[in-house]
């Protein structure tokens, strides 16, 4: 599909793949949108297919998550008043896509001060036999979930809404279930209404 392509050319607006599975508490939201863009001509709407892929949908998440995220977005999209389009052509598509990065910490904590050569000779100091140091690196998971929105006519990217927190790949399915709600309604509180 043309749009696709378009999507790639515009510098990168599907970057991003992986598991919403669990973005953890402390989810940040943010958007931008074309302050040109004519919402209230807007009621209907489709998906953008996805890029082929070597994974299971091209958006970098699992089927049953991708299933999840799809039918919250449709929730949210209903209840601002839009209708998913079933024939023609619809008045905006949109898409979602999903990506990871660790992050790593490190943590160093000591077991007691040594006596013996220190800074400034005898006395206490880190050179002592008592003395060790230990230290630990702790990987964080970061998750961005991103929402694009582009108008039917133009194809032009005209909003686009992201979440961002901690992801916890090990979550349980009812917890990636309340996640993803989170996550997208949280995106979507500033999509605007259908016009009536």
């Amino acid at each position: 599909m043309q749009i696709v392509n378009r999507m790639k050319a515009a510098g990168g607006l599907m970057v991003l793949a992986t598991a919403l599975a669990g973005c953890g508490s402390g989810i940040s939201f943010n958007h931008d949108m074309d302050p040109a863009a004519n919402f209230t001509r807007f009621a209907t709407y489709a998906w953008v297919q996805p890029p082929p892929s070597t994974d299971a949908n091209g958006r970098g998440v699992s089927p049953l998550v991708d299933r999840r995220v799809v039918a919250a977005v449709d929730a949210q999209l209903a209840a601002k008043g839009y209708q998913l389009a079933t024939t023609g052509a619809p008045d905006f598509f949109i898409n979602y896509v999903f990506t990871t990065s660790q992050q790593v910490d490190y943590s160093t904590y000591y077991t007691g001060m040594g006596y013996g050569g220190g800074w400034y000779g005898g006395g206490y100091g880190w050179g002592g036999g008592m003395s060790s140091a230990h230290t630990s690196a702790y990987v964080t998971t970061n998750g961005t979930f991103i929402v694009d929105v582009f108008d039917g006519h133009s194809k032009a990217l005209i909003w686009r809404g992201t979440a961002k927190g901690t992801v916890d790949q090990n979550a349980a399915p009812e917890d990636r279930q309340e996640r993803i709600q989170q996550a997208v309604a949280g995106t979507f509180e500033s999509f605007p209404n259908k016009a009536r």
